[in-house]
């Protein structure tokens, strides 16, 4: 498991790792001057960058499960002393309940969560000296080192984006988002330094320019294959689009969204495929991004482990005897109405209900979808909306709605009504895809459960609410006196 120091060990780790994938031979002991003295090298460790997006500790499982935690899943009363899981003290079954529960502390004992900070800051300490490097490095393939820059600059994006989402309360908070934020890493740190946190607003603004460079930036160099596994400008722009959202800047996701969905790349999923394309594992014609995790199979295919992902958590299995960590809630289930083709994604095995959007097999994992053309659809719709112009909402509602139910009548929904009916929509079509806990802490929604486990002392959350941040680790408050804890905890 990683932990706390941003070293640059973890660097040259991590930028081995990416050679494997790469099928270079490995060079554990050049320097970082060295390895990133060349267009090759630093291809490599843009690579390993993305491989650290795909870390159990990230979007592989704790991240991508983390907000969904607050309404459509909970612990699976029969996981516990499964798969060498003893007893409800496990680390693994504590941290999905205490995420559950709200009763995350800043000590983070037993509980997983308290990696993210290590992982994202590791992440953004490699695309620096990517960054970095390219600044200087003198190339005659001067579009491929845009395009590097291009990559980096987006991943840097991604990882403070990620992290203003985690432990910084939404950027509507306060009236100018200048509540704490977090660390923000716009270079590599010196040892010695001892940043302090910067406010919400200048986050949301370096996200913002990293992106606005990455679109610029990005070309062909970046698609290293025709898989959809790369960032790309359009790519850039969705991701743009969502961050637009969560700041309320609701005419820039309108550009934004509009220039993917002009761009013409990818396709809405037809109906008729919706269900068997997710539960098969088939390529998504929809997905703009995925995120490469095939490299984490194990290399015998006949291997009978089981790999941690999402479908470790919620995924249908193939042995009931080997139930995932987590189930599916009624308070999901309920929001599909009769005929909505997605509920068909929700499988009972032994008396739970599971997700079959992963699969939960040997040796087995799925590609996860890191941006979607359907929400894309759904960003601009609820754009349209908190800007009064309804119509426009209506129809790019519509168009996500209808192909999930065949003979839904067109709505008719305006005002707070249609704004309402737009983050349902957003929760049947997105669900279980890490969204849920950041939409209604960025729209100032309350978290309100019915279906709970007996022992969740803190089944409704009103908000504001200090728990719709987590509480920056301990240990980094340790190493940095200049870091101040989210109140509460």
């Amino acid at each position: 498991m990683m932990k706390k120091a941003l070293t640059f060990a973890i660097f040259l780790l991590m930028l081995s790792s990416c050679q494997d994938f790469l099928n270079i031979e490995p060079q554990d002991q050049i320097s970082k001057n060295q390895a990133l003295s060349t267009l090759d090298g630093v291809d490599a460790a843009v690579i390993g960058v993305y491989s650290t997006l795909g870390v159990n500790d990230y979007y592989r499982q704790y991240f991508t499960a983390y907000p969904e935690l607050a309404g459509n899943m909970q612990p699976n009363p029969a996981a516990a002393g499964s798969d060498g899981v003893v007893g409800n003290q496990s680390s693994i079954i504590t941290t999905f309940r205490e995420g559950n529960f709200f009763t995350i502390g800043s000590g983070y004992d037993d509980n997983n969560f308290d990696d993210f900070y290590a992982v994202l800051y590791n992440l953004l300490n490699q695309a620096n000296n990517i960054i970095e490097a390219l600044e200087t490095l003198e190339t005659d393939q001067e579009a491929r080192r845009n395009s590097l820059l291009g990559e980096a600059l987006a991943l840097r994006a991604i990882a403070h984006f990620d992290l203003l989402r985690l432990y910084a309360q939404p950027f509507s908070f306060t009236e100018e988002g200048d509540h704490p934020g977090v660390v923000l890493a716009e270079r590599p740190f010196e040892v010695t330094e001892r940043p302090a946190r910067r406010t919400a607003a200048e986050g949301y603004a370096l996200v913002e320019a990293d992106l606005l460079q990455a679109i610029e930036l990005l070309g062909p160099n970046a698609s290293r294959t025709t898989d959809r596994i790369w960032l790309t400008p359009a790519v850039a722009r969705g991701l743009l689009a969502r961050a637009y959202a969560y700041q309320g800047d609701w005419e820039g996701v309108i550009e934004q969204a509009t220039a993917v969905i002009n761009a013409g790349q990818v396709t809405l999923l037809n109906p008729e495929d919706y269900v068997d394309t997710w539960s098969e594992q088939q390529f998504n014609p929809e997905v703009l991004w995925y995120l490469d995790l095939q490299r984490f199979r194990n290399v015998d295919l006949t291997s009978s482990g089981l790999i941690t992902s999402m479908a470790r958590v919620v995924g249908v299995p193939l042995d009931p005897e080997t139930p995932p960590f987590c189930i599916v809630t009624q308070d999901l289930l309920s929001r599909f109405e009769e005929g909505d083709i997605r509920r068909e994604l929700y499988q009972e095995v032994e008396g739970q209900v599971y997700c079959s959007k992963y699969a939960l097999q040997p040796n087995s994992i799925s590609n996860f979808p890191m941006l979607r053309l359907s929400e894309i659809y759904l960003l601009r719709a609820e754009a349209f909306a908190a800007l009064g112009q309804d119509a426009l909402a209506q129809a790019d509602y519509n168009l996500i709605h209808q192909r999930a139910v065949a003979d839904a009548i067109p709505t008719t929904l305006t005002g707070t009504e249609l704004q309402q009916e737009i983050f349902e929509e957003r929760r049947r079509e997105l669900a279980l895809e890490g969204h849920l806990l950041f939409d209604l802490k960025r729209t100032g929604r309350s978290v309100e459960r019915d279906d709970c486990l007996p022992a969740n002392p803190n089944c409704d959350l009103a908000y504001p609410d200090y728990r719709f941040a987590l509480p920056i680790p301990q240990s980094a408050l340790n190493a940095n006196p200049n870091l101040i804890q989210n109140p509460g905890y």
